[in-house]
């Protein structure tokens, strides 16, 4: 039952990513996360916004963009925060030279709940080295 960053929902449902085979990686990635699959609320808000982002920037139409988010609303996710985790969070930010408080509210809940913390963005998993239970997709155990 890991918990999940928005840079591992993103690339599977922006438009031409990991869906545009239909929902094969989606479904094959989800297969491997058995389990309730946990997040923050905050994921659904950096997703939906990295869609509308795309639709700014040219990268894909706005009706891609809507299937997209249709997808989201769909995904398998347990929404797991709560108030202790804001807390938390600011401890780890200040703890980790000051790093941005809302990718901390993702390990907080991922250290409250035990599981593990599932994320693509390298550059935090190097800042958080001494944290175990941050991993990467291909990390998770079938």
């Amino acid at each position: 039952m890991p918990v999940l960053d928005a840079s591992v929902i993103v690339p599977l449902i922006e438009p031409g990513g990991g869906m545009k085979a239909g929902e094969d990686s989606l479904t094959s990635f989800f297969d491997v996360a058995t389990g309730d699959l946990l997040a923050p609320r905050l994921m659904l808000e950096e997703v939906s916004n990295t869609l509308l982002g795309g639709v700014r920037r040219g990268r894909w139409s706005g009706v891609a963009a809507d299937r997209s988010h249709a997808l989201l609303r769909r995904l398998p996710l347990r929404i797991a925060d709560e108030p202790t985790d804001f807390v938390r969070a600011w401890d780890l930010a200040r703890h980790y030279d000051n790093h941005p408080f809302y990718d901390l509210i993702y390990v907080a809940l991922a250290e409250r709940k035990r599981m593990s913390f599932v994320t693509l963005d390298l550059k935090l998993k190097r800042r958080l080295f001494d944290l175990d239970f941050v991993i990467e997709p291909h990390e998770l155990k079938a």
